[in-house]
């Protein structure tokens, strides 16, 4: 019959391969963090009660090699007690063989319940093992996600604000032609102007030196 603590580990490691072999969706860092969360929590149970098992795999030996040493001492006085030449004391023998065949009855219980406390200790190693690897694996697994995360929001951050940009640039250098256009032609028209303005200036300076001229021949002309 397994006891309490069999029972219990026995749970633990359906438990155990139960959440090793659970799906988690890869693409929710959520999911991932939450199963990082129960594999930490099982592999601190395990780590509990493989070092329970340990333990009592210890003392089992230790029991087991005590045992041992008192059924070879009692097969010893046995020994003596019927090579002894002394019929009257081979009672002491019978008593000394009852309590050997209450040694040898206990050596084979701890041998069997060593048995068991082999395997479960090294299934609980195992697991242990198989926990701490999981446990690595997906926290790599959710870093190079939140990676991937950090760089994706990266890209569509910058993205966005290249858009903004670019709808913002088109409107500026829409605005900004459109008003040195308007400028250009006003200068234009200004200096077209001016440049007439100053042609009526020099054509009236010309007219007035032939004029100034034409008067000074007829006063010659008149005084000759």
């Amino acid at each position: 019959m397994a006891t309490v603590g069999e029972k219990v580990r026995t749970i633990v490691l359906g438990n155990l391969h139960e959440l090793l072999d659970k799906t988690i969706d890869l693409n929710s860092t959520g999911a991932i963090k939450q199963h990082i969360r129960d594999l930490e929590t099982a592999r601190d149970k395990i780590t509990d009660e493989a070092a329970i098992a340990k333990g009592r795999l210890l003392t089992l030996q230790s029991e087991i090699r005590d045992l041992e040493v008192q059924i070879s001492t009692t097969n010893e006085n046995i020994e003596l007690f019927i090579n002894d030449g002394d019929p009257s004391n081979d009672h002491l023998a019978e008593t000394l063989e009852a309590r050997l065949i209450g040694f040898e009855r206990k050596l084979a219980e701890k041998k069997d319940a060593l048995a068991v406390e082999t395997t479960t200790s090294t299934a609980l190693e195992e697991a242990s093992g198989r926990l701490r690897a999981k446990h690595a694996e997906m926290v790599e697994t959710l870093r190079k996600l939140e990676s991937i995360e950090r760089t994706t929001k990266a890209k569509e951050t910058a993205a966005a604000a290249l858009r903004q940009a670019s709808k913002t640039g088109e409107v500026s250098v829409d605005n900004v032609t459109q008003r040195l256009r308007e400028r250009e032609t006003v200068a234009n028209a200004r200096f077209e102007r001016a440049l007439g303005d100053m042609a009526d200036k020099v054509d009236a300076d010309v007219v007035a030196e032939q004029a100034r001229k034409r008067i000074a021949a007829r006063r010659a002309k008149a005084q000759g």
